[in-house]
């Protein structure tokens, strides 16, 4: 590669002259954006126990109930100002030669992180740095002109509110029989939700104007006429792009039965046993995300169709079924091993689909005027995802050693995973293999610590498109994180330290491929981290 770049010239599209790719000098400074965002969380909650012991002839017996209501709201508002640069003369230009051009990204040049040495053989690249692109809006404020109609749809769009109340009681058992070698723990859980969002609303038909019947008013040629012309950018938007316009609501009870067992086969070897089953909710963008109308005097099409988040989508579900088996050593340690299998139901994904009257009432919206669009949104997919695992894990202080080893310690422990069904794509970003194992010294006056981590090969989201072969995945590479730690005990409140992270330097490697994608074409990019070394001294008082 670095025999390529040498032989890499660049050069002006009309005049033919070198160009420097690498030098602010010739690129212009045309966009900015500022980020601006509130945001409000109040959680509340409100519970009550009961617990009543029983002896039924030398059995003892726990018997639990409780109420429990959790309510959370999240009011958020964002704002992302898009700034165009103009410069001093008022004028901007897409070409930092054009004549009379004062619009050279060079004005805000970062002489810090432009200090760099570019990989793969190229040479320093400039930055353009934030801070100075802000200092010189501070300074020169008509230098930047703003987009008004963009900022008003930026405010409307990320201004979101959603409340969810969780209300929800219980009854446990708790049972131990044999002189109390097996121990039973049991009880259901009923939890009822009820959610409320607001979102953005985007209706076209707001921009028409209606008679006193409220039917619309058209031309002569059938189409509507318009409240605000479209020449009038910010006057359409305000009319028909409504902040928290959508408002929707949801309610859905669920039933969490649950059973765990434990057995001391020996004093020292304990076997354990579980059922439960759990929930994944879905976010408050699918209750507050923005509304998208379409326009009912055109047909439907790909971009004439309802767009929202689902309101009416189901909590997914997981059943799952675990064993394990714990052996505790006489000094400091444990080794066990398990196995789990989780049963998964109603996975989101994304769906289009002629829109039910059952589902424009969610939103309030007119069968009669709607129902003949497509609905683009969330659903529950069809099927039962299945995952699968072992574990193990050991961990022990080595006090059998001899006198001078004393304080060694060791550790490892291990999963492996593997999902089948027909969406496991919806798991995108497990990891199917990971380990760690380490070892740590412990005296009176330092200690020493080595930690290993492995990262197996793992899919993450599907690739599609025109032409894409169907399979195709983005995956993460195999990693393997090497970390040191170290103390030393200067005095009784005194000590150095040091912490090397990721000593080997691993990198992130992502590739992208499917079922006939060549070898040398699987390579997408790298991303170095680098290793963080830390040293210090630290003290108590």
């Amino acid at each position: 590669l670095p025999g390529c770049l040498a032989g890499l010239k660049i050069t002006d599209g009309t005049t033919g002259a070198p160009v420097d790719p690498y030098n602010l000098s010739n690129f212009v400074l045309s966009t900015a954006n500022a980020t601006f965002r509130r945001t409000t969380d109040v959680k509340g909650s409100a519970y009550a126990n009961l617990r009543r012991d029983f002896d039924l002839a030398g059995v003892p017996l726990a018997l639990k109930g409780g109420l429990d209501v959790r309510r959370s709201m999240r009011d958020d508002f964002q704002s992302t100002p898009p700034y165009s640069f103009v410069g001093a003369d008022g004028r901007a230009s897409t070409s930092p030669t054009a004549a009379g051009s004062d619009d050279r990204a060079s004005v805000v040049f970062d002489g810090v992180f432009s200090q760099r040495v570019a990989p793969y053989g190229f040479p320093k690249i400039q930055y353009v740095s934030t801070q100075s692109a802000f200092n010189l809006y501070k300074a020169n404020p008509t230098y930047f002109t703003l987009n008004q109609n963009s900022l008003y749809r930026s405010e409307v769009t990320n201004s979101k509110r959603a409340e969810e109340i969780v209300s929800s009681g219980y009854v446990r058992g708790d049972l131990a029989l044999f002189n109390r070698r097996l121990k039973l723990v049991g009880g259901l859980r009923a939890e009822q939700t009820n959610i409320k969002g607001e979102g953005a609303l985007t209706d076209p038909t707001r921009n028409y104007q209606r008679n006193a019947s409220g039917q619309v008013i058209r031309n002569a040629n059938g189409t509507p006429v318009l409240i605000v012309p479209t020449t009038n950018a910010l006057g359409v938007s305000q009319l028909t792009f409504l902040s928290r316009g959508l408002h929707a609501e949801k309610e859905y009870l669920r039933l969490f039965p649950n059973l765990n067992a434990s057995f001391n086969v020996r004093e020292n070897l304990i076997a354990r046993a579980a059922y439960y089953t759990s929930v994944g909710r879905p976010n408050f963008n699918q209750y507050a995300s923005a509304l998208t109308l379409p326009d009912p005097d055109s047909p439907p099409s790909t971009t004439n169709r309802i767009v929202v988040g689902n309101a009416a989508i189901k909590a997914w579900s997981a059943q799952t079924a675990k064993v394990r088996l714990e052996y505790y050593f006489e000094g400091v340690g444990q080794v066990s091993a398990g196995a789990f299998r989780r049963e998964f139901e109603n996975f989101f994904g994304s769906v289009i689909f002629p829109a039910t009257p059952e589902f424009l009432a969610l939103y309030g919206l007119d069968p009669a005027l709607y129902g003949g669009y497509d609905a683009s949104t969330q659903h529950n997919v069809p099927g039962t995802v299945r995952m699968t695992g072992v574990e193990f894990d050991y961990k022990q202080a080595l006090t059998f050693l001899p006198h001078w080893a004393r304080g060694l310690q060791v550790f490892a422990n291990a999963t492996a995973l593997r999902a089948t069904g027909d969406d496991t794509a919806d798991f995108a970003g497990y990891v199917p293999r990971s380990y760690n194992w380490g070892v740590s010294l412990t005296r009176e006056k330092y200690n020493l610590r080595a930690n290993w981590n492995y990262r197996g090969l793992n899919r993450q989201a599907p690739v599609t498109g025109r032409s894409i072969q169907p399979g195709t995945y983005t995956w993460g590479s195999k990693q393997l994180f090497l970390d040191l730690q170290g103390e030393y005990l200067l005095r009784k409140r005194f000590a150095v330290f040091a912490n090397l992270r990721n000593v080997g330097d691993a990198t992130n490697d992502t590739q992208i491929y499917g079922p006939a994608t060549p070898e040398h074409a699987q390579f997408r990019q790298r991303t170095t981290y680098g290793s963080l070394w830390s040293f210090g001294v630290k003290g108590s008082f």
